[in-house]
């Protein structure tokens, strides 16, 4: 079985101000501050996201916040920056609790599904329909949407390889085909959760990968 801990696993930092040292109150209150961002994003939404309601929901001064994030664009793109990294850190944390590599190829697809429905999936989908229309917040996501992509390939080539497939750039293909399903998924469920369609459709995706994932190690 191959190492499964995650080489990222402490979360990709984002300084607003270049060369700012921060003491240990500085990031206990910069965490507050994201946390706070990621609750009303996934509660209020994007557009009802001020600085004024994260704020209220950090229990935070004015002052406090903007010395972390001097402007609304600084807490957007921090906060979704945050929400990323810890929907993938939350990932890797499952699967390494998944034990035996056939049963964690299995559960993958339960894995990621579970990662969608957090807080912080939607947060995250609040802020990536914004920098549709906001192109320096789209320019500010960028290179953090690389660099988490770069992370779920590593978990999913690791995933592949220890349960034998050899077409792990296929494999990966598949996963974000899944990513996509699912957080579409999740966005329907938004609206109204009990629907039984809904249930159907992801026992659909779920057969979906199983028979995925046995062509491609070669079972079928």
């Amino acid at each position: 079985m191959g190492d499964m801990s995650n080489p990222n696993q402490s979360s990709l930092i984002t300084e607003t101000v270049p060369g700012k040292r921060r003491n240990r109150k500085g990031a206990e209150t910069r965490q507050r501050v994201l946390e706070a961002a990621v609750n009303c994003l996934q509660k209020f939404g994007y557009a009802n996201t001020s600085i004024e309601s994260v704020m209220s929901e950090a229990g935070l001064s004015r002052g406090s916040v903007l010395n972390q994030f001097p402007t609304r664009l600084d807490l957007m793109s921090a906060a979704a920056s945050a929400a990323m990294m810890t929907m993938v850190n939350d990932s890797w944390r499952r699967i390494e609790a998944i034990q035996g590599a056939a049963q964690r190829l299995e559960q993958h697809v339960d894995v990621i599904w579970q990662s969608q429905n957090m807080p912080e999936a939607a947060a995250v989908t609040e802020v990536l329909l914004a920098a549709r229309w906001d192109h320096e917040l789209a320019a500010r996501l960028k290179p953090v949407a690389e660099y988490v992509e770069a992370d779920i390939d590593s978990l999913v080539e690791q995933v592949a390889m220890d349960a034998g497939i050899e077409n792990v750039v296929e494999y990966q293909l598949h996963v974000r085909v899944l990513i996509l399903s699912l957080r579409g998924l999740t966005l329907e469920n938004m609206y109204d959760d009990n629907r039984d369609i809904m249930r159907r459709a992801l026992d659909r995706i779920r057969q979906m990968h199983h028979r995925v994932c046995a062509r491609l190690l070669g079972q079928i």
